[in-house]
């Protein structure tokens, strides 16, 4: 959605009455897939961040109390320095530019995701309290069903024009009570739900910086783990993906430390309920909000969720319906 100018003019007055900036630029930044718009405001030497994020699509309250929460834990996020509620301004510090997906190469990513994966059990045991002392959401059946019926609708439905038959829906209900089952299983902790590599920086004291944490939940503990791992954005060799999960995986306080058989398979089902979820938000994307980029990351996702289930025999259904459904309207939609 883009910046209106009567909208920005707002913004600039609320930066020099409110703020007390003077004399400054902005700078529009890459936006992200929700409905915030992010700017630099660059002021002689120093520059800050403006968020914009309209009070009906974005619970700006989520945003401040997670990032006073994460903060108090030693968590690198930008601080908040002033903020607007009613028109959805915020002026936040400056991170910097050191994106991760703009840093991963072969040299450097071992060295960066274990940096990252060690801000993980900082996350986890956050307690952010909103609004009206309200606690986190609860990543739970009901949500997790909304999250499927995503890829249900905008995925399957509306992108692959899939006909949701009988035996078809039969077949999802019971992937989908795997999925669910196995997620409730996991210790519950906070997690923060879109952690991945364009929403984590090097910042120049070599520490990770965290954004886009607002719609944190408790959830399970190997969440935020597979979504770095197996990032919609960027992809490893399995090998290594799986000696990182390890990794992660001996961080862990100890009580949340069961066998290395038990901690992959909830890491890799986790995968695939994520990566069905991404697969449905990439097509809403595209066909609500008329941003057709996140489509050319169908096909790793689906590659994805094949691998895992050629692991796992009890998804060879939906091994089969990736071949010979949606595999082959892929490759055919490239070919046009």
């Amino acid at each position: 959605m883009a910046t209106t100018k009567n909208e920005l003019l707002c913004a600039e007055n609320w930066l020099k009455t409110a703020c007390a900036l003077t004399c400054f630029r902005l700078e529009a930044l890459v936006n992200d897939a929700s409905f915030r718009r992010y700017f630099r405001v660059w002021m002689a030497a120093q520059s800050y961040v403006l968020m914009l994020a309209p009070p009906d699509k974005e619970n700006l309250g989520a945003f401040i109390a997670i990032a006073k929460n994460f903060a108090q834990q030693g968590i690198h996020v930008p601080e908040i320095l002033a903020d607007d509620r009613e028109n959805g301004f915020i002026l936040l510090s400056d991170l910097g530019d050191g994106i991760y997906l703009n840093l991963l190469n072969n040299e450097s990513a071992d060295d960066l995701y274990l940096r990252a994966l060690a801000v993980l059990p900082q996350i986890q045991v956050c307690k952010p309290t909103l609004e009206n002392n309200r606690p986190l959401g609860l990543f739970d059946e009901k949500f997790i069903r909304s999250e499927l019926h995503l890829f249900v609708d905008w995925f399957l439905v509306k992108h692959l024009k899939l006909n949701l038959t009988c035996e078809l829906s039969v077949l999802l209900e019971k992937v989908f009570q795997l999925l669910i089952a196995t997620a409730l299983k996991q210790p519950r902790v906070c997690v923060h739900r879109d952690y991945h590599s364009r929403n984590l920086l090097l910042l120049q004291n070599q520490k990770v910086g965290v954004l886009d944490f607002q719609d944190a939940l408790y959830g399970p503990i190997t969440y935020d783990a597979v979504s770095l791992l197996r990032d919609a954005y960027i992809d490893w060799p399995e090998m290594q993906v799986n000696r990182l999960a390890f990794a992660f995986h001996h961080m862990l306080m100890p009580e949340h430390r069961f066998s290395q058989e038990e901690f992959i398979r909830w890491f890799d089902l986790l995968g695939i309920q994520r990566h069905l979820k991404v697969l449905g938000i990439f097509s809403r994307l595209y066909y609500r909000d008329d941003k057709p980029r996140y489509l050319a990351n169908i096909g790793r996702l689906v590659r994805y969720l094949q691998r895992t289930c050629e692991k796992y025999p009890e998804f060879g259904g939906l091994k089969r319906l990736l071949q010979d459904s949606v595999f082959d309207q892929l490759h055919e939609g490239a070919r046009e």
